[in-house]
């Protein structure tokens, strides 16, 4: 187990990723035989999906580790399986997001779908392997040697989990067929759902339940969680449009090509004048883009205010975020690791 002594989050999250790694691999290699046992003709996608599993920070697995040791947890190898099927979990529910967005790449290399060749065949193989991941991760999260009724919690936690993150899919993917403005209240319904709930809240809550958390520090999991998540999608929004494509792995034009519901677009259609929503109208949501094009959105988001909006309202959320962290019972070396968090995740670059 990590020694937190004298560690930030940085040191934090590279050590539990190595950890989680080690899990992640020693789980794999037994559901190589099972697959193959199965038959030798799915040798090569199971392969591909625990490649896709390769890469990342591990954050969200990492989160499972510091939220059980947040709530007290006594030191076990047995959390890192959790942790290890979270992640499993993420890349089964990417490997469908990448399909319905479309995407090329993921991590720096080819999505799931397209590494199996991008057809109708490869898209339905991936669907299958996405299916495949949810279900390894529940298995997983049951395979462990905690209590039966922290379990059954966790099971019903994790499930909560899937159903938020599909519901804040489905509204992110109705948002541009609908009829009005786009509002506010709806994208920030979906960072909620997505982001907040998938990525910090629900992996927290996860191990503070495993280790027998109490339902204040439960409750004050989900109030910071919702705040630094919603914070980090709005950032994550603006990287994708402003960030540096090598160091972010993904295309920096595809949710403007796909017509992606964030606060940049929502605010700057709200605040353009006739020849801004026009460049907006011609480009955002319309499929594929250029450099030119590209540069041309940016300098509306810029002009109608709506970069120094979002960055506003992430800097206020996070601002929320750490007063709540400040009346959460806990050791103050873990106070200080979710500072250092929220500070990664919102002020990174890349």
């Amino acid at each position: 187990m990590v020694n937190l002594s004298h560690m930030d989050f940085l040191d934090y999250l590279k050590i539990t990723a190595e950890e989680i790694d080690g899990e992640l691999e020693s789980f794999f290699r037994k559901w190589v035989k099972e697959v193959e046992n199965v038959s030798p003709r799915l040798k090569y996608l199971n392969d591909a999906f625990i490649k896709a599993n390769e890469g990342g920070k591990r954050l969200r697995g990492a989160l499972i580790k510091l939220g059980y040791e947040m709530a007290g947890g006594k030191p076990t190898p047995d959390i890192l399986k959790p942790a290890a099927a979270y992640e499993i979990f993420q890349t089964g529910i990417l490997a469908h997001d990448d399909i319905i967005d479309q995407a090329d790449l993921r991590r720096g290399k080819p999505t799931l779908y397209k590494e199996l060749g991008g057809d109708h065949h490869g898209i339905s193989q991936t669907i299958c392997l996405g299916d495949i991941g949810y279900f390894l991760a529940a298995r997983l999260i049951a395979e462990n040697s905690f209590p039966v009724e922290r379990k059954n919690k966790a099971m019903i936690l994790f499930s909560q989990a899937i159903l938020e993150t599909a519901l804040g899919q489905m509204l992110d993917v109705e948002i541009p067929y609908s009829k009005g403005e786009k509002e506010e209240v709806d994208a920030l319904t979906i960072f909620r759902l997505k982001t907040a709930r998938y990525t910090i809240v629900g992996p927290l809550q996860l191990g503070a339940i495993l280790a027998g958390a109490s339902e204040q520090l439960l409750e004050d999991i989900t109030n910071f969680g919702d705040k630094l998540g919603i914070a980090f999608q709005i950032q994550d929004d603006i990287l994708g449009v402003f960030g540096d494509e090598k160091g972010l792995g993904k295309s920096v034009t595809s949710d403007i090509e796909e017509g992606k519901n964030t606060l940049l677009i929502i605010h700057a259609l709200k605040n353009s004048n006739l020849k801004q929503k026009e460049i907006l109208n011609s480009f955002y949501g319309r499929g594929k883009i250029g450099e030119q094009e590209l540069e041309q959105i940016k300098q509306v988001f810029v002009d109608t205010g709506a970069l120094k909006y979002s960055q506003d309202k992430a800097r206020e959320l996070i601002s929320q975020a750490r007063e709540v962290i400040e009346r959460m019972e806990m050791g103050d070396k873990y106070r200080q690791l979710l500072i250092q968090m929220s500070g990664f995740l919102v002020q990174r670059q890349k």
